[in-house]
């Protein structure tokens, strides 16, 4: 969906204040003060109302130059998919279902077991899966080749009497949901999706494929300036200050990795280590894609858990949102001929959950458990640096996480602390 006039007025550095409510002074965007349960409740911006400095420090993404499987439209992905529930077709034909009415799925056991399975063979790798007319445009200020790649990395443009820098527009819109969460604090969340995940090798061993991506950035801002920056990595990810990350002006710079799109900080690789062995994610200054160029735009009280599309793309959808289910097929069984199994580790994992499972309504930065730290670097790694190595939980699909956990917060644990 192409933005609105305004959307593109505050892409330019021109302001939107006038929608702004003023704000009242504010301890420590982290401290359980702030961000108690009745303090989120209490926004301070209009509903609807995107601030200006959200566009305005909204961040750059770099996809990796010899990425197969790039952005891709969730209307598109709907009509490829046909709904399950566990391993049974619903009945109903993909086709009847789209962004306005997939909510409409949690009428089968609330939607918690219904899975979006490709109506293709994944393994024939249909041209859907690719997203490939979705590549990001390239600049005329285009410059060099990424070795052995045929996408050119890119310098930003810059545009406007704001100065704002631009990298190249996807036809995949993303998906910005920003949160109110009061006294000053607003966090902004982008979400990106793609309908193919490659996982990573072992061994020359592939595992963790599966239908549907969601990765996401998370930029807290604190009275309209940015102070961090989370990046969503497999089912964890690793939070920074603002002023430690790689930045094109003022807009953060992150890195998608290749054929899993977990988002990083630096270029370069990425090890980290599942139970079955040590694997590696890889990114680079491959095609610089704008989200903030096309993107559904939304606000949400994650305590009452409502959803509203933003006066900046007021048409925006909002039933897909609510969708209880998985953006994919669910795990293969072993008789199927494409699975296979090592060490607790599956070729084809199930899809993950949509946005609205996130941790929204989070107090600490970072994503995952409540009970897990949450560590916020004032500096940027080495590119492939082997200082610090991640541990990560294996590819499953979470099932075996507390339901409050899983749910929305709001709706489900209302006992998270701060880390």
């Amino acid at each position: 969906m192409r933005v609105t006039l305004l959307f593109h007025l505050a892409l330019a550095g021109l302001s939107c204040s006038a929608f702004l409510a003023p704000r009242e002074a504010a301890a420590d965007p982290h401290s359980d003060e702030t961000l108690s349960l009745g303090v989120l409740a209490n926004a301070s911006v209009p509903l609807e109302t995107i601030p200006d400095y959200v566009l305005e420090f909204a961040p750059l993404v770099h996809l990796f130059s010899g990425e197969n499987f790039w952005p891709c439209d969730i209307a598109e992905h709907l009509e490829h998919v046909t709904p399950y529930l566990n391993y049974t077709p619903i009945g109903a034909s993909s086709r009847n279902f789209n962004l306005t009415n997939l909510d409409q799925l949690n009428e089968y056991n609330n939607g918690r077991f219904v899975y979006l399975k490709s109506d293709d063979n994944v393994e024939e790798r249909p041209d859907w899966l690719g997203g490939e007319k979705n590549i990001p445009d390239e600049t005329e200020q285009s410059f060099g080749n990424v070795p052995g790649s045929t996408h050119k990395t890119q310098r930003p443009l810059t545009k406007g009497d704001g100065g704002q820098v631009h990298g190249g527009r996807s036809d995949a819109p993303a998906v910005l949901v920003v949160v109110d969460k009061g006294n000053g604090v607003v966090d902004a969340f982008w979400f990106f999706f793609y309908s193919y995940n490659l996982g990573n090798l072992v061994f020359n061993i592939r595992f963790g494929d599966h239908i549907g991506d969601w990765e996401h950035t998370l930029i807290r801002f604190h009275h309209g300036k940015p102070e961090y920056v989370f990046l969503s990595e497999h089912y964890f990810g690793q939070a920074y200050t603002y002023k430690a990350v790689e930045k094109m002006g003022k807009r953060p710079l992150i890195y998608s990795a290749v054929g899993t799109h977990a988002m990083y900080a630096t270029p370069g690789g990425h090890p980290y280590i599942l139970p079955l062995g040590l694997l590696h994610d890889q990114t680079d200054r491959g095609p610089l894609w704008d989200p903030a160029l096309n993107t559904h735009t939304y606000t949400y009280n994650h305590t009452s858990d409502i959803l509203r599309a933003s006066t900046l793309t007021p048409s925006s959808p909002i039933e897909w949102f609510y969708f209880n289910g998985h953006w994919g097929d669910k795990v293969y069984p072993l008789d199927d001929s494409r699975q296979y199994e090592f060490a607790g580790e599956f070729h084809y994992v199930t899809g993950p959950l949509g946005p609205r499972f996130k941790h929204l309504g989070r107090k600490k930065l970072c994503q995952g458990r409540y009970t897990d730290p949450c560590v916020i670097r004032e500096w940027l790694p080495s590119e492939n640096s082997l200082d610090e190595i991640r541990e990560a939980e294996g590819a499953g699909d979470r099932q075996d996480w507390n339901r409050d956990e899983r749910d929305p917060p709001g709706l489900g644990n209302e006992n998270e602390t701060m880390s």
